[in-house]
């Protein structure tokens, strides 16, 4: 259990310094109540004129029971609401909205009027970008009126026995979707952004306490006891992850109650997130200290790589960086990602997959860091 009591002391160590510890504390609390006070009024934080949603749409079906999708999306009440771009193929449609350059894509396959003509189910596919949510749900709801009216349609049918065609009537609502807890205001914005910028200055910890607590006066103390080395790295890195856990948790619970924050209702998927996000960040420090060798450039670097992070994933303020998958990968943006998604009803899969993503990442710096201390030990 030497591992237990090495983490237990880093903690300690760090916490007995209040100073470091408030000032800490204190500068995200500072900059949410600034940016998100001077943002609020902003058009990135509010919902004044929400435009027309972009959308793929390709139809392979081509039968008649098809058309009448085709003759749905050209209703002006439609067209008011999504702008509608064809593709040539599925695979065309999953690019762009990949790249961001629409919300979804609509697919009719070629069994759509066949699979309806034999009782069997017709499906109107969508494939979306889980980003955004709320247009999302505008598309969503779309799909459900035309659904709606064309299920009427085909009882109506099988009733008189005869075909009836579709019509389009006022059955698409201008007020059909709340956005209301959907989308971040200011203040909950910066309270998620700032919360990882503060985390992520934990590799500049993990960085200092390395050589610290491992390779200095109390490493070279604990070396003398019993405590292995894989025993004295896991120590410290537990002791590093728990205390930034700690920062989290008070940072969380001040936003809540002092600013009104929204960190939704699901705790246990934004603790996991920041969990995920403490361990990267504690092993990105480590790693950093143990391949460099100097404490000073290696922190010093870090701080400079944190603000860039914090920047190109839209910390400061929302900004596009170009389609570049490695952004994706940022640690910021891996945790942003997984908590507006919590938050906010986006994916539950792509937040799971963010926090896997950082687990592994942070598993690949602890195994680096460690190849290197030995080296370095050796």
């Amino acid at each position: 259990m030497n591992w237990l009591y090495i983490a237990l002391s880093t903690i300690k160590i760090k916490v007995r310094d209040r100073k470091a510890f408030i000032r800490t504390m204190l500068l995200p609390i500072v900059l949410i109540l600034i940016l998100g006070t001077a943002l609020k009024s902003t058009d990135a934080f509010s919902v004044k004129d929400f435009g027309k949603t972009t959308v793929y749409y390709l139809n392979d079906d081509k039968n008649e029971i098809s058309k009448n999708f085709d003759t749905f999306l050209n209703n002006k009440e439609i067209k008011d609401i999504l702008d509608v771009k064809a593709v040539s193929s599925y695979e065309q449609g999953q690019k762009l909205v990949n790249a961001g350059k629409g919300t979804a894509l609509i697919y009719i396959n070629k069994d759509y009027s066949s699979n309806i003509e034999s009782d069997k189910k017709g499906k109107i596919q969508l494939y979306e970008d889980k980003t955004n949510s709320v247009r999302n749900g505008i598309i969503e709801n779309v799909i459900d009126s035309f659904n709606s009216g064309a299920n009427t349609t085909m009882v109506s049918s099988k009733i008189a026995k005869k075909n009836i065609g579709y019509e389009t009537s006022e059955n698409v609502s201008e007020n059909y979707l709340d956005i209301a807890g959907k989308t971040p205001r200011a203040i909950d914005y910066y309270a998620i952004t700032m919360l990882v910028l503060t985390l992520m200055y934990g590799t500049s910890y993990g960085c200092v306490d390395l050589d610290e607590l491992f390779f200095k006066k109390v490493g070279e103390r604990i070396k003398t006891t019993a405590t292995g080395t894989m025993q004295h790295l896991v120590g410290l890195v537990l002791g590093e992850i728990f205390f930034l856990m700690l920062q989290a948790i008070a940072l969380i619970l001040f936003t809540k109650y002092v600013y009104g924050a929204n960190w939704g209702s699901n705790p246990i998927t934004v603790l996991l997130a920041m969990l995920g996000l403490s361990t990267l960040a504690t092993g990105i420090g480590i790693m950093f200290g143990a391949i460099m060798g100097d404490v000073d450039k290696g922190a010093g670097l870090l701080r400079i790589l944190v603000p860039i992070c914090t920047f190109v994933s839209g910390g400061y303020y929302k900004v596009s960086i170009g389609d570049s998958a490695l952004l994706n990968y940022v640690p910021n943006k891996l945790a942003q990602t997984s908590l507006f998604n919590t938050i906010y009803d986006g994916s539950k899969v792509v937040a799971q997959n963010s926090i896997i993503t950082m687990f592994i990442m942070a598993a690949i710096a602890l195994i680096i860091a460690a190849a290197a201390g030995r080296r370095k030990l050796a």
